[in-house]
């Protein structure tokens, strides 16, 4: 465990022994990888223990389900939403098994011209689910949702651009799934109000960025905050951020300018 991660874990964890577990907490956890070597992956292990307690403390919900699951739940409730970014193949091949025993349905959020390829990146290849696979998640119920077609920076994007990565890619899901497509993730959790005002004007409903945090009903569904689960993350710590301590986190990440990553 590097040393920055190692200073975050136990901040976590003395935010949590000084806020408790709370209640009513709404949170929206990020993954990417399950069961491989990349730089955001997890083990099977861990992962299946992080569902085994999030099923006991939460009601899991797909993303789309969220707004109505926050406004319309009763007092107290612990709701959490599942999400992966870039469709890897291993989402499908290790983490949909533990998904499945568990009866937690998550939200996948693809990049449309990955699907079926393998792609080499600085820090080594990556595999990506086919159409197929896409479709058979849809069909056994998670969410299939939009992260771009190419994966690229919207913020850095002419307009024309960025709107036909938001909107072509949409069109694309809903073409394969025969359904509507709601939900989006920019990629690297950047966004802009101009880049708001398109997801917004091609029909998503809920968005989601990188910002640590929690979700309240006063959330902007455009751009909500996730907690980012890494490899490195011990069971205590992962509980830690099912709670108060990450919006805690994330203002003490506000007032040192995010110093610490």
């Amino acid at each position: 465990m590097q040393l920055k991660d190692r200073l975050r874990e136990i901040l976590y964890l003395f935010l949590y022994a000084l806020i408790g577990p709370g209640e009513g907490v709404q949170v929206i956890l990020l993954y990417h990888s399950v069961g491989t070597a990349a730089p955001y992956g997890i083990s099977p292990e861990v992962f299946e223990a992080q569902m085994g307690l999030l099923a006991e403390r939460f009601t899991v919900v797909r993303l789309s389900d969220l707004p109505l699951a926050v406004q319309a739940g009763p007092p107290g409730s612990n709701i959490a939403v599942v999400t992966f970014d870039d469709g890897c193949l291993d989402n499908y091949e290790v983490a949909l098994p533990i998904l499945e025993r568990f009866g937690i349905k998550a939200t996948f959020f693809v990049v449309t011209d990955f699907l079926g390829k393998r792609i080499r990146t600085v820090k080594g290849e990556r595999a990506f689910m086919d159409v197929d696979q896409v479709r058979e998640l849809f069909q056994l119920g998670h969410e299939i949702g939009s992260h771009t077609a190419h994966h690229v920076k919207l913020t850095q994007l002419p307009p024309a651009v960025a709107q036909q990565e938001v909107e072509g890619s949409k069109k694309f899901l809903e073409d394969l799934l025969q359904a509507p497509v709601c939900s989006f993730a920019y990629p690297k959790g950047l966004y802009s109000p101009s880049v708001r005002r398109l997801v917004a004007g091609a029909g998503y409903k809920v968005a989601v960025t990188t910002e640590p945090g929690l979700v309240s009903r006063r959330s902007d569904w455009l751009t909500l905050p996730r907690v980012w689960v890494r490899g490195s993350l011990s069971l205590p710590a992962f509980r830690a951020r099912l709670s108060p301590a990450t919006n805690a986190y994330g203002l003490w990440r506000r007032l040192t300018e995010k110093r610490m990553p």
